[in-house]
This record gives C-alpha cells, structure tokens and sequence, in this order.
C-alpha cells in the first residue's frame, strides 16, 4: 500500500479513537488527523500545510454549511416547522395512523432545511409523539418512527454529508453541485415511500387509529395561518430555477451573462442565501427583538458551530493533502487488486458505514471514511454520482441504529428506554434502507445520471 493509503487510514484511525475513547469534540480529531496527514507526507509537509488549510478555510461548501445552520436556527426560532407541521396534520391526520404520517412527511419537509437528525427528532417529535400516544400508537413505536424518519436529514439536501462529500478533492472533480441535488431529491423520495410503507404496515399490525379530532385544526384554519411559512421553500425553488431547465440556457445564450458567469455561481451557496431572506420575511413578526435578543440568540446557537466548522474546514484541508500525495491512484489500484465483485464492495462499504456511524453522528462518520468509500465503488464501477448517493443512503441509517443520537432524543421525548426501540428501528429502518442502498447502488434503483 502507497503512503497516502496509510496516510488515510491513520486518519480514520485516529478519529475513532478520538470519538469512541475521548468523548470529545470530533472537531479536535480531525485538526489531528491533519497533522498526522501532513507527517506522511514527508518533506512536502511544510509545503503543504498553508495551501491546504487555505483550501478548507475558503472553501464555498464551509460558507454553505454554516449558513445552512444558520438558517435552521432561524426557523426553528419563528416556529415556521410547527405551523407547517399543522397544515399536514389537517391534510392527513384523519387517516388511520395519521399522526405517524404527519410526522414522516413533516420530517422530509424539514429535511429540506434542515440537515441534522437530532434536531428533525426533537422539532417534529416533540409535537407529533403526544399526538401519535393519543391515537394508540405504543411509545417504543412512536419514538422508532420519529428516530426512522430522523434520518431523513443524511439523504435530502442540504446537509453536512452532502457538503462533506462535495468538499474531497476526487469528488469535487467528477460530480457536479446540482447534478448531485437532483439525485439526491430523487434517493429522498425513495427513502420517503420506504417510510410511508412502514407506516401504513404498523398501522394495519397494531390498528393503529387518526389523530384524536380535537387536535385536528380545519384545513381552512390551519393553511390561513401558516400559508406564508411554506414560503421559506421558495429558497429552494428559485436557484433550481435559474440553475436548470429553460431559464438557466437562456441566461446562458444572454451576452452579457454567459456559460461563464452562469458557471462562477455556486449553487449550494446561493440556496442558504435566499432561504435565509425567505425566513427573515415570512418570520419576521417572530424574530428576536432588540439587541439582548439578538445576542441570546447567538450565544444560544454557537455550539452548532463548534462542532461541524472545524470538522468541514480539516477535513478538506486533509481531503487536499491526501490528494497532493496521490490517494486516489493509490487507493484505486489497491481496490482492483482485491478483485472484488461490484455487488459485493457495495455491500461492504454499507456494512462498514453503518457499522461506523452506530458510535459516529453520520457527519463524522462521512468525514472519516466517505473518501475511502468513495474511492472503493468507484474503483468497481459504480459511477462517481451514484457513489456519493450510495454513501450518503447507507449513512442515513444514523438514526436507526443503537446508540445514535436521534434515538436518545426520540425515547426522551416518548419516555421510553432506547432499547425498546432497538430490534423495531432495526426491523423497519436499519435492514431495509441498506438493501436499497446497495439496490441504488447496482443501479436497480433508477438514479438518472
């Protein structure tokens, strides 16, 4: 194995050890796994340090994530969620089951703006758990299905994983921003009729019944009140607008934009933007007020920051190194000469993300070995957008396995114990969203490419 292979695997090593052992800050594992990336290469470490922390300190993708947190936080504040939440609750919460319903669709719509699992537990839980123990669903089946849809966040953009994975130098050279947006809109869905499945499979199994009438608003009700908050979602449909379709080629054939200017835009950073703009009208009534407002706001919202800065920043600076001391041939030709078959490299690059993520969040999990597995499907043949796809699919099951952060918050909620919840989320979540993970990724799940 070349000396970028070792490289590597020194990183990860380190970073699990750091997470599993120290319990600390993952973001202070990957500043060390890029000292220890920089020690293996040797004389050029010196040259590279600069460049590469440059690379990860002005990277588009670091801006994009931490504006994206940014405005989650800023939605969470208005309550945008929780009057969403109700329109769907009106629209669907007279079906059997429907409060379980409610929340898989509401945790897909806040998938959209927002990528944390923890954080769509606790937001579309915390109002839809006390409605689904109301309609007979039992707690341990409540807080699975709220920790289930949890992982909603690891596969719908925008979100950490995504960011990660655009930021590694070999990913960044073959897959596109938007290209990879429309794909993994598309691998949403597919997790989203998975869900529904599931829902209309326990409803029928434990005659489950709707949402208790009383919680029920009229649809007139509910949509005259929280109609402007479906409005944050034109952040997204604008720059898929100008980006795709009819409009993006006639501002290419204008003169005075051009393929040129129309290229220079980056996608991922403008969605944050205008989603930003878009919270601060609609929730304008709801926003802090005055200057002590403001500052509590920040102060409480920091530590989102703390963590998935450092962890973007570092990991592409040693995304750069890595790629400076040739990983991606390296790691390519040590893949061929395992002579594994395509099907079952899949297989073992799922089994070894979800095994990851059990101790890992899926952002950490992705940071550490989102290259190697990278690298390893592409090295079979898997095309490199499927790949990525395939990888973020298999780290979306966070959320359903043992010990997983979304889990905790789902049974605090319910007040259940988390083990209660371990073989359902396996049964329901874990199993089947790996089987088509590696369907997506042999390509017998359409993807268009």
């Amino acid at each position: 194995m070349g000396t970028a292979v070792w490289a590597l695997i020194s990183f990860i090593a380190i970073v699990l050890f750091w997470a599993i052992f120290t319990k600390r800050n993952i973001g202070e594992a990957m500043i060390l796994g890029f000292v220890v990336t920089l020690v293996f290469s040797g004389s050029q470490a010196f040259e590279l340090f600069l460049p590469s922390l440059m690379k990860g300190l002005t990277h588009s993708v670091v801006f994009a994530s931490l504006a994206f947190i940014f405005m989650a936080q800023l939605i969470n504040y208005t309550g945008l969620i929780g009057r969403i939440i109700q329109i769907l609750n009106s629209l669907i919460g007279r079906l059997p089951g429907g409060a379980a319903y409610v929340n898989t669709f509401g945790s897909g719509l806040f998938a959209l703006v927002a990528g944390s699992g923890s954080g769509i537990a606790a937001t579309t839980g915390s109002i839809t758990i006390p409605w689904m123990e109301r309609s007979g669903w039992r707690k341990e089946h409540a807080a699975s299905i709220v920790a289930g849809n949890s992982g909603f966040g690891s596969i719908i953009p925008p979100n950490s994983t995504m960011f990660i994975m655009l930021g590694f130098t070999p990913v960044a050279a073959t897959v596109g921003q938007g290209d990879l947006f429309i794909a993994l809109y598309i691998a949403g869905l597919y997790a989203l009729i998975h869900r529904v499945v599931v829902v209309f499979i326990m409803t029928k199994k434990y005659n489950i019944q709707s949402v208790h009438p009383n919680l029920i608003q009229p649809i007139g009700k509910s949509f005259s009140e929280g109609w402007t908050s479906l409005l944050i979602f034109l952040g997204i449909i604008l720059p898929l607008i100008i980006h795709f379709g009819p409009l993006a080629k006639w501002y290419a054939s204008v003169e005075s934009v051009g393929e040129t200017a129309m290229n220079a835009m980056s996608f991922i950073v403008w969605v944050p933007v205008f989603m930003i703009i878009f919270t601060l009208i609609v929730g304008r009534n709801h926003l802090p007020k005055g200057k002590s407002q403001w500052v509590k706001f920040f102060e409480d919202t920091a530590p989102s920051y703390y963590v998935i800065g450092p962890v973007l920043i570092f990991t592409f600076a040693t995304s750069a190194v890595l790629n400076e001391i040739g990983l991606t041939e390296q790691l390519q030709t040590l893949m061929m000469s395992f002579a594994v078959p395509k099907w079952l490299m899949i297989a073992i690059v799922g089994i070894i993300i979800t095994l990851v993520a059990t101790p890992l969040a899926t952002t950490a999990t992705i940071a550490t070995i989102g290259l190697a597995s990278f690298g390893a499907l592409t090295a079979v043949g898997v095309d490199p957008l499927l790949a990525v796809v395939t990888i973020m699919m298999f780290g979306a099951t966070e959320g359903s396995t043992p010990t997983s952060g979304p889990i905790y918050v789902a049974t605090g909620m319910a007040r259940v114990g988390p083990e209660k919840t371990y073989v359902p989320l396996l049964i329901y979540y874990t199993i089947p969203l790996m089987i088509i993970s590696w369907l997506i990724g042999m390509g017998i799940i359409p993807i268009p490419l």
